[in-house]
């Protein structure tokens, strides 16, 4: 543009079109050129064209020469007198015949033109322009060589008429250019300056670290917007409106937002130009996806051809796009923006009539169930209820829960009867997989209406499940007790199955009584080869018998193959057996079969993404982190854990199954990172530090809540703990110390106290118990501790088989404590070389671990056996815990410090001395210089620092301490 300017300044006339769609920034550009005539000596005369003055003759010409009245005043005559200007305004028509010199017939542009006056004509909206302008127009830019004239003008593409006067003036222009989308540079920059403006809603300040927007939210913008100036700014008045910032969040909303200033500007003026262009658009906006030509026909009532060239129009025009028959909205925003703009009651009946449309044309049930959706009122039709069912299992398919979940819905308001027990029926399984209080409300009333016993049965088994999942085990053994009962009287096969997962259910409770082991005796058999079974009945009856060999303590090699082959089952549906579907896990890891039961968690939380449920990934991050505990990935496991708690809340009303197991895993890592305030503070916010609920999760809470009282100086207390942990395991038979070691742990505590002989004989249990069973991980913590204990070479015997036993499993991190003991009995001894070489393996094992504190003791006693140790890292990413690196790790993600806290479940405060200590170990400043840190690879040593525990806790008084 500078250079035409320049040209026409130095007397080479010049003539430039810009095109583009509409709110593609051809008026700024234009603008941007106005500003621009002064600096090339140019005198400025422009028009902007108007749809509504298309018939008014020299509209535009008129606007041209109202800015060029002092410079006509000059060029005129003295004779023609004030005024006479006007009586010459005709312009000859493009094929007149020139006037003859001299003539009084001389337009005053044309005048303006052979004074040789620098002039700049620019001229907005050229498709709008009289006829009469366009040939005035036309006659002076055939004469443009060798004049100090620039001729500037836009066009919008798509919404110029068939005029042939328009036509040739364009053609003659001798530049043109096209306007495309904004880059994701120039969206960046356009986001910045909108949201930089003070005193927004928002709060956000230019100056933050975050001013910058973020990637996705420009990516989401220019894919809503197509890259239009126009579009955009609308888009950000909206969010600054809703208080958003341009974020990784307001990304996700962008599809939500409707500026409806841009329907109320774009509809008049593509129907001005192609009458009923606005109801097309309308109509494409209600379909959305399934528009054809001949289905918005029909819903408009339009006549298909004429129809069809309403939407060729527009596709010229840009507004919409047409693929495979298919006519979409070229700009998303666009469509949400008439979507909004249409009233409430025609929306309503659009989507009704369109819904109805697209039923009788077979479309697939999907498309008609999401115009039934977006119905406000029921439409009482027979058809609605088995198109949002089926609709609801084609979602599902591809792990849409949420979308099924509201097809389901919206299926119980239009129907009654059998059909509504289906329905029921299919909403519950779908809220067992985020909901199981949902899922039991439903499938009881699925119950009610569902007369068939196979049906029954089925229900039956989902609703135990769910009842399972929310920590209410008696209400889930009841259901499953009265379809036995209601089974046996019809003489249903179901009644073996619901007696099968009873007993699993029990178990798996720790709820196991002289009564319930007859009863359940034959339910844990293997099934015969010949028999025929479901791969849920089969799964049910391994997983029993695996699961009571594990709490027994027996035939080790026996449950493991077992596990196997109840993992080998096909998983059929999503809510399959949801609450148990961990159990062959749990007995693989107790058999010390880590690997395998690593590989199939990674399996269960690849399903659980797939399948899109929340509640099986809970339980699949849950469990994997108890497997990752035992094999001594301590950050691994925190992750895991936490991954679990994020679904139920800071404060949950009530405990799910699987919150004590994963808060045991929590308060384990902590443990072991040193991290014993958080720890602390963990519990407090779950309401776990004083009274813990029933249940064979919280046992594990127990053990490890008794370690932490122990770590933070209150023995006592974390005896009693570890005592009741001990009394419910042993109250539900469970005697297999693989499970948890609590007599060892317990024995240590009772020699702190003085109380040998109590310690010996728990060790002394322990160990044999765990010899039977053949675990190696729970032999070797037995063994350590009975080393611990011993006096003299015993002592040393028992530590070396511990360092040999735990040597052939993949516990590290109890590996790395029984080398961290020998090395200790080492030193004391005087063997120093024997003891650094023990040490020195133990602190690497408990740094690849991520035990910051057994780490920290090996450093310790290596400088004390006359070693040199290397000096743990104080700064660089491995100088931070696991808990300060997911702090890190979520604020470069831009999670601000509250969201930070409310997914960890901790104080604003507390996230803020977490970063104030990242800060400090990688030695960055702020927000920014972390995201650049993080950008480029760093290297370091494992280091922690041990923060100090809470006070003394509560008591709990359900503890027993003998």
């Amino acid at each position: 543009m500078h250079d035409i300017l320049k040209a026409a300044g130095a007397g080479r006339g010049q003539s430039i079109l810009i095109e583009g769609t509409a709110g593609m920034g051809r008026t700024r550009l234009l603008r941007h050129a106005m500003d621009q005539a002064g600096e090339h000596g140019l005198h400025l005369l422009s028009a902007r064209a108007r749809a509504s003055e298309q018939d008014v003759e020299y509209s535009i010409a008129q606007q041209l020469i109202a800015g060029a009245r002092t410079l006509l005043a000059g060029a005129a005559p003295e004779a023609d007198g004030p005024g006479a200007w006007e009586a010459h305004f005709n312009c000859p028509a493009p094929y007149a015949a020139h006037p003859a010199p001299g003539s009084a017939v001389v337009h005053p542009l044309a005048r303006l033109l052979s004074s040789g006056t620098p002039l700049m004509l620019a001229v907005d909206d050229l498709q709008w322009a009289d006829t009469a302008s366009l040939r005035c127009l036309g006659y002076l830019m055939a004469r443009l060589e060798n004049t100090p004239v620039a001729v500037v003008a836009t066009v919008a593409l798509g919404e110029t008429p068939g005029d042939p006067v328009l036509a040739e003036v364009l053609s003659s222009f001798r530049h043109r250019t096209l306007l495309r989308g904004l880059s994701a540079e120039d969206t960046a920059r356009i986001a910045a300056d909108a949201f930089a403006t003070p005193g927004l809603a928002s709060g956000f300040a230019p100056d933050s670290a975050e001013a910058a927007p973020d990637p996705r939210f420009v990516e989401a913008c220019r894919t809503a917007t197509g890259g239009s100036p126009y579009l955009l700014e609308a888009l950000f008045r909206v969010m600054r409106l809703h208080g958003l910032r341009p974020d990784a969040g307001a990304a996700d909303r962008i599809g939500d937002l409707a500026p409806v200033e841009v329907a109320d500007t774009l509809l008049p003026r593509y129907d001005r130009a192609y009458p009923g262009a606005a109801a097309v658009l309308q109509a494409v906006a209600v379909l959305d996806g399934s528009a054809t030509t001949a289905v918005i026909a029909r819903l408009l009532g339009l006549d298909a051809l004429g129809a069809a060239d309403v939407v060729d129009a527009l596709v010229r025009a840009g507004a919409l796009t047409g693929q495979d028959g298919v006519v979409r909205f070229a700009r998303p925003v666009l469509r949400t923006a008439v979507l909004a703009r249409i009233p409430p009651s025609r929306r309503d009946a659009l989507h009704a009539r369109a819904a109805q449309l697209l039923h009788e044309s077979g479309a697939p049930a999907e498309r008609v169930a999401a115009q039934l959706l977006r119905v406000r009122s029921t439409l009482g039709l027979h058809w609605t209820c088995t198109v949002l069912y089926t609709a609801a299992g084609e979602v599902m398919q591809r792990g849409d829960t949420g979308q099924a979940r509201a097809y389901l819905h919206r299926g119980l308001e239009e129907c009654e009867g059998a059909c509504r027990g289906k329905l029921l029926r299919a909403l519950g399984r779908i809220e067992l997989a985020a909901d199981p209080a949902a899922a039991v409300e439903h499938l009881r009333h699925a119950l009610a209406l569902e007369p068939d016993a196979d049906s029954r049965a089925d229900i039956r088994l989902c609703t135990a499940h769910a009842l399972q999942l929310l920590g209410r085990p008696e209400e889930a053994e009841r259901v499953l007790l009265e379809g036995v009962a209601e089974a046996r009287s019809a003489e249903e096969e179901a009644a073996s199955v619901l007696r099968a997962e009873r007993c699993l259910l029990r178990e798996l409770n720790h709820a196991v009584d002289a009564v319930v082991e007859a009863d359940c005796a034959g339910a844990a058999e293997p099934l015969p080869p010949a028999a025929t079974a479901t791969p849920g009945e089969r799964h049910t009856r391994l997983s029993l018998a695996a699961l009571r060999s594990s709490r027994r303590g027996e035939e080790r090699d026996r449950a493991v193959h077992q596990a196997r082959q109840a993992l080998q089952e096909e998983h059929v549906s999503l809510d399959w057996r949801i609450a148990t579907r961990t159990v062959p896990l749990q007995v693989l890891a107790r058999a010390d079969e880590l690997d395998l039961a690593l590989s199939e968690c990674r399996a269960l939380l690849d399903r659980a993404r797939a399948e899109g449920s929340r509640t099986l990934l809970t339980i699949a991050h849950s469990m994997r982190a108890e497997v990752r505990y035992r094999s001594g990935d301590v950050t691994g496991c925190l992750e895991d854990a936490r991954a679990a708690l994020e679904p139920a809340g800071a404060s949950p009303s009530g405990h799910w199954s699987r919150t004590g197991q994963a808060m045991a895993a929590v308060v384990a890592a902590l443990l072991e990172t040193g991290e014993l305030r958080e720890a602390n503070r963990a519990l407090s916010d779950f309401g776990l530090d004083a009274d813990v609920p029933e249940g064979a999760g919280f046992a594990a809470l127990l053990f490890h809540r008794g370690r932490l009282r122990v770590a933070c100086g209150h023995p006592q207390a974390g005896l009693a703990d570890l005592l009741e942990c001990g009394r419910r395991l042993g109250a539900a038979g469970q005697l297999n110390p693989s499970v948890l070691s609590w007599r060892s742990e317990a024995a240590l505590v009772h020699a702190s106290l003085g109380e040998r002989d109590a310690a010996l004989a728990l060790v002394d249990e322990e160990l044999g118990r765990a010899r039977r069973w053949g675990g190696r991980r729970a032999t070797g913590r037995a063994l350590r501790a009975a080393g611990l204990l011993a006096k003299g070479l015993g002592g040393e015997e028992a530590l070396r088989e511990a360092v040999e036993v735990l040597e052939e499993s993949a516990a590290r991190l109890d590996l790395a404590r029984a080398l961290t003991d020998l090395g200790i009995l080492m030193r004391k001894s005087s063997r120093l070389g024997e003891a650094r070489e023990h040490l020195r393996r133990a602190q690497s094992l408990a740094e690849q671990c991520g035990a910051a504190v057994l780490a920290q003791t090996a450093r310790q006693e290596l400088l004390a056996a006359g070693a040199r140790p290397r000096r743990p890292t104080e700064v660089g990413i491995d100088a931070l815990t696991p808990t300060e690196r997911r702090v890190a790790l979520m604020a470069v993600a831009k999670f601000t410090n509250r969201e930070i806290a409310a997914k960890m479940f901790v104080t604003q405060r507390t996230v803020e001395l977490h970063l104030s200590r990242v800060y400090r170990k990688l030695a960055v400043t702020g927000r920014s210089g972390l995201a650049e840190y993080f950008a480029r690879p760093e290297s370091g040593s494992a280091g922690s620092d041990r923060p100090e525990c809470a006070a003394e806790p509560a008591a709990w008084s359900g503890a027993r301490a003998g």
